[in-house]
């Protein structure tokens, strides 16, 4: 993306907020529109995300068809179910904004937004450590139908067992990799000096001003949305 990752953050934040406060699906519907519009324009890489998350759409018709089922009348229930559902969306939405940008990117700009570095160092491990985790447990799997075991013959129960098995060894993986990680951190002296340097510092140009311009006008216009209509 062409924009500072400043904007995008403050635009996600604000569309998050909104997600969350407003409870009528007419007062989130521009907000919907909205993070839409700004997934397109920035060409977030939306497909792949939805590719990657086919089992959360699943998961949005059932909590869609019990919010309507819940209600004492299918109307209100209805109404509920479309807030609902339009608030997880927009969520996905704002998560396709920031897939757009690398994570040394989005981190350096939590840093020039003040945030602590070590916070952001926690951020960006964590971001690096979940694909991490996501591998070695594929790995695991892989590694038991080569072995002849067929997880599409098994019973339900049965393969939450051995998802269970294959899950512990993959955390105590992941938790001695981050023994190791912590004390090279140490060795190297982190966390020894209050702020820290970067590498390459983000600056605003003209255009992410225009766009912070556009992004705060943007949010006046719901909250008077919100209290007019």
């Amino acid at each position: 993306m062409n924009i500072d990752p400043r904007v995008t953050i403050l635009f996600v934040l604000l569309l998050s907020t909104f997600a969350v406060i407003f409870r009528s699906p007419w007062h989130m519907l521009p907000v919907l529109a909205s993070a839409l519009i700004a997934v397109l324009l920035a060409r977030a890489p939306l497909l792949k995300l939805l590719r990657r998350l086919r089992g959360v759409w699943m998961m949005l018709v059932f909590v869609t068809l019990l919010q309507t089922l819940a209600a004492q009348h299918w109307l209100a229930g209805l109404l509920i179910a479309a807030t609902v559902l339009q608030r997880l969306v927009i969520l996905l939405l704002s998560g396709a904004l920031l897939a757009g940008y690398a994570s040394h990117v989005l981190v350096q700009a939590l840093l020039q937004l003040r945030l602590p570095y070590q916070l952001a160092f926690m951020l960006s491990i964590g971001l690096r450590f979940v694909p991490l985790f996501g591998e070695s447990f594929r790995d695991s799997l892989n590694a038991m139908q080569l072995r002849g075991l067929d997880l599409r013959k098994l019973k339900f129960r049965t393969r939450v067992k051995i998802y269970t098995w294959l899950l512990m060894p993959t955390v105590a993986s992941g938790v001695h990799q981050a023994r190791k990680l912590a004390m090279a951190m140490e060795l190297r002296g982190f966390g020894a000096h209050e702020t820290r340097s970067s590498y390459a510092p983000l600056r605003m140009r003209w255009t992410d001003w225009l766009g912070f311009t556009l992004v705060v006008l943007w949010a006046a216009g719901i909250i008077l949305w919100r209290i007019f209509l």
